[in-house]
């Protein structure tokens, strides 16, 4: 069995798991999906609506830099290769447009490394669809690609339209899927998924902020990602470590950003201490 197998074979493992046994009661969540696991023993620590289909907005940016993260280490990509930036990839990924934007100007080239950090840190549609042109040589060639590799990563229950997560019809996901996709990355692509735990990016002059509020909690939280659309809420798929324990939590359907950090952060909590042992 090769090596990708392997960690896809584990990563399935770990949702399969049956819930752990003999933990405090879970805190009550106010948001309606969530699942909260132990990457190292593969227990469901806490499970709600963790199968019911959800819309992933800008958590679907993890999918698209999974597909960028593997074709650098196939060495089909270089961090410092550069990608030019389409007059499509400004417009639907300029904040004037009402989405995220890391401010990459038409007709310009940003690196690979940067359009990382514009997608991961400042959560850049800009960033989404040049990595999706460069990489495939279109959007729509690159949402097949993207639907192909959640089929053989076992994301059984997601589709994807878009590489950065508007809320296009058909687009959805589960919490359970979204664990697995971020088990995964955390696992297959230490090198790279250091850019998800970055607080901070500054690109054109304009300073941005890493929109996940775990990573100034103090709770060893490394990534990964956040999103919000209007219709479905506040989101994330987040991980933190503890003493060598890695807890992956996925929440969606906050009614704010102080609904989101304060749910997130009870249920990572309640998971190091009650929750597991």
């Amino acid at each position: 069995m090769t090596r990708i197998a392997v960690l896809i074979a584990f990563a399935s493992l770990l949702f399969l798991a049956r819930p752990a046994a003999a933990l405090a009661a879970p805190p009550e969540t106010r948001v309606p999906f969530a699942l909260l696991i132990d990457a190292n023993s593969g227990a469901v620590l806490f499970a709600k609506n963790a199968d019911a289909p959800m819309a992933p907005a800008s958590t679907t940016k993890i999918l698209t830099a999974e597909i960028v993260f593997r074709a650098l280490a196939a060495g089909r990509l270089k961090l410092d290769d550069t990608a030019p930036i389409s007059p499509r990839a400004a417009r639907e990924g300029d904040a004037e447009s009402g989405g995220s934007s890391m401010f990459a100007q038409a007709n310009s080239r940003v690196s690979i490394e940067d359009l990382l950090r514009g997608l991961l840190i400042t959560s850049g549609n800009d960033a989404a669809i040049a990595l999706a042109e460069d990489v495939a040589g279109s959007q729509e060639a690159f949402v097949a690609m993207m639907n192909r590799r959640a089929r053989e990563l076992g994301m059984t229950h997601s589709h994807f339209a878009n590489a950065w997560g508007d809320g296009s019809p058909g687009q959805r996901v589960t919490a359970r899927d979204m664990a697995r996709l971020a088990a995964y990355v955390i696992q297959t692509y230490p090198q790279y998924y250091r850019y998800c735990g970055e607080t901070a990016f500054t690109w054109n002059n304009i300073p941005q902020h890493n929109r996940n509020p775990l990573l100034a909690m103090n709770i060893g939280a490394d990534g990964v990602k956040t999103g919000h659309l209007a219709k479905s809420g506040f989101g994330l798929v987040g991980s933190a470590v503890q003493n060598g324990r890695r807890l992956i939590l996925v929440i969606n359907g906050a009614h704010s950003e102080a609904e989101r950090a304060s749910e997130a952060r009870r249920l990572l909590e309640w998971g190091f201490g009650a929750g597991g042992g």
